[in-house]
């Protein structure tokens, strides 16, 4: 029995009509319905009933189909065959064969290719056209124009949904093709991501030369993620906000790895310069969005407008918060909390990274951070990350610390002077 079951399964459909073009087309019809209420083919009040009965399993349709994102076959079947049999009560209470309200049947024609199989839309122009031959039959032997109304409305059904089932079939190609693409992007912004996180865990410490090596590797990264998701916005009828944010993290990153390059020929590992801290904020909520929606955990941001300039090295200072973020990521639940928020206090502004997770260690608290210090090593945890954060903090004169807040999860503070390290005021 369940592979009887399994067997007329059909599947679903997403791309159905969400939109009241059906209802404003009986509502038209009606209208019209009452001004030529002195045909004598019509039958009142007979026609009416069928007119409301249109109009009103419309509205339950669509309200029903507004409700779901997706709709089993079956129910798309019961839908265009309950419409088939009120437009068809409406043509036979309206002249049978000589009704001008046939082109209502354009309704459930329309639907069935744009949202069913071959088969489906053959099938409803099938059963479209067997109803207007019965109820206009018969046909006299002399009566050419009847024979070639006939043939007029059966032509017009049948080319009417051949173009709206091909016209359906070329964008459900495009469209899968997007999905694929964007799929695709998706992988390379993990990838990204991920090789971002490795870097940082080493450039940042002091080891900039292995950040050379993989340059222009993760640059070719970058560059894909920009063109895909580039494609993909023009590509869409309305480009959606996420390709876009996509383009601007790609360039973002590639940025940032030029400008490491560029230091490390120069010399100059930290460039100190005045940054708002929304700027390397934002970067890295950015470059770990990929793992942040895989938690369903996004990131909240409260910074206030009135915070005052910093004086850091912004790509060092962005690998902190990308670091500190992973790790929270890394440790929250699914559909968990994760929220930087910012005050300024004198002259240091303190930046508070909390995570609704576990918190930290009793040991790591009393021993502070260390080095290869991880509770991770089964999942390819270095200590470094937390390490490395710390010493960059220091180095712009600031200090970080770590602790469990009374009401759960774990919490980093991280306390920079405005002014930077007192090494850089001259600089």
């Amino acid at each position: 029995m369940k592979n009887y079951f399994k067997a007329l399964d059909r599947g679903e459909v997403t791309t159905f009509s969400r939109n009241s073009y059906e209802v404003i087309f009986a509502v038209f019809m009606i209208a019209l319905a009452y001004f030529y209420r002195g045909n004598p083919q019509i039958v009142y009040p007979r026609i009416l009933y069928f007119f409301l009965l249109l109009l009103g399993s419309n509205f339950l349709f669509n309200y029903l189909l507004r409700r779901r994102a997706a709709v089993n076959l079956w129910l798309i079947d019961l839908i265009l065959l309950v419409n088939f049999w009120v437009i068809t009560g409406v043509l036979y209470y309206s002249g049978r064969g000589g009704s001008y309200f046939w082109v209502l049947y354009l309704l459930p024609v329309f639907a069935a290719s744009l949202m069913a199989s071959f088969k489906d839309s053959a099938g409803m122009v099938l059963l479209c056209v067997l109803s207007i031959t019965i109820m206009a039959w018969p046909v006299a032997a002399g009566d050419l124009a009847g024979a070639l109304a006939l043939a007029v409305k059966i032509g017009v059904l049948t080319f009417s949904a051949g173009v709206v089932y091909s016209t359906a079939q070329s964008r459900k190609r495009a469209e899968a093709g997007l999905a694929f693409k964007r799929e695709q992007v998706e992988l390379l912004e993990k990838k990204v991501t991920d090789t971002e996180s490795e870097i940082v865990k080493t450039a940042s410490a002091g080891e900039v030369g292995t950040l050379v090596s993989g340059v222009m590797h993760d640059l070719g990264n970058a560059v894909s993620v920009i063109l895909l998701s580039a494609e993909l916005a023009v590509a869409a009828e309305k480009p959606e906000k996420r390709d876009l944010e996509r383009v601007l993290k790609g360039a973002r990153y590639a940025k940032g790895l030029l400008a490491a390059a560029l230091s490390i020929v120069r010399g100059q590992e930290y460039t100190f310069e005045s940054v708002q801290l929304r700027e390397p904020v934002e970067g890295a909520v950015l470059l770990t969005d990929y793992t942040a929606r895989k938690k369903n955990a996004p990131v909240e941001l409260d910074l206030p407008e009135g915070l005052p300039p910093l004086r850091m090295s912004r790509a060092h200072m962005e690998r902190v918060f990308i670091n500190a973020l992973s790790n929270s990521l890394s440790f929250v639940p699914n559909g968990g909390k994760v929220r930087i928020s910012a005050r300024a206090e004198g002259d240091l502004v303190i930046t508070e990274i909390y995570d609704s997770g576990p918190g930290f260690p009793e040991k790591m608290l009393k021993e502070g951070i260390k080095a290869f210090g991880t509770t991770r090593k089964e999942k390819g945890g270095t200590g470094l990350g937390l390490f490395v954060c710390d010493q960059i903090v220091r180095r712009h004169g600031g200090e970080m610390r770590l602790d469990n807040p009374p009401g759960g999860g774990a919490k980093v503070t991280i306390s920079l002077p405005a002014g930077g390290p007192a090494e850089s005021s001259g600089k």
